[in-house]
């Protein structure tokens, strides 16, 4: 008896443990930051997405890809053409540096997330920005895009998935405890 306490506390504080560590996901960062300048702005304006650091090769062509309402009308800023997808957005970059303006749709309104990817050397970075409506102004972050998620956001996801974790060991737990008393 006293050995299968001594299992079933093991195997409880093995999934905890394997609760509590940080997932791939977690731990990924940008090898640089975008900066956009403005980060919030009306529709059919212009925003420039820049790097902190030198992440991508000398002049590298850079993949540009929009998501967000109406993305395909978004273009690069010093294109007069419209863009038919938001895919085939691209650029150089200067001196390793991401450097680009991108004028939005006047009829996209929301959230737009950025991913720009680096032709040679495979480097992605995200970014996002916010598009509101003429006349409406949105919080800035110090000019700073907000990118990933809140974490703030998903503790209760947490926390319910810990639950079922737990509730699964103790009902294992529980099954094997019968099934010896029962042989025994």
């Amino acid at each position: 008896m006293k050995n299968t306490i001594l299992r079933a506390a093991a195997a409880l504080s093995l999934a905890a443990v394997a609760l509590m560590a940080p997932t791939a996901a977690n731990a990924y960062t940008d090898p640089a930051v975008v900066i956009a300048t403005p980060s919030t702005i009306t529709a059919g304006n212009t925003s420039t997405f820049t790097t902190d650091l030198a992440p991508y090769d000398a002049s590298e062509e850079i993949l540009i890809s929009i998501t967000g309402e109406n993305a395909g009308g978004a273009k690069l800023a010093m294109v007069k053409a419209a863009v038919e997808t938001n895919a085939t957005l691209r650029t150089r970059a200067v001196q390793g540096k991401l450097n680009v303006p991108i004028a939005f749709p006047s009829n996209g309104i929301g959230t737009y997330d950025l991913t720009f990817t680096g032709v040679t050397s495979k480097v992605v970075l995200h970014s996002r920005i916010t598009v509101v409506a003429p006349g409406t102004t949105a919080p800035s972050k110090a000019g700073l895009a907000v990118t990933g998620i809140d974490s703030d956001n998903t503790v209760g996801l947490w926390i319910a998935g810990g639950a079922l974790v737990v509730a699964g060991a103790v009902v294992g737990i529980g099954a094997t405890v019968r099934r010896r008393r029962h042989t025994a």
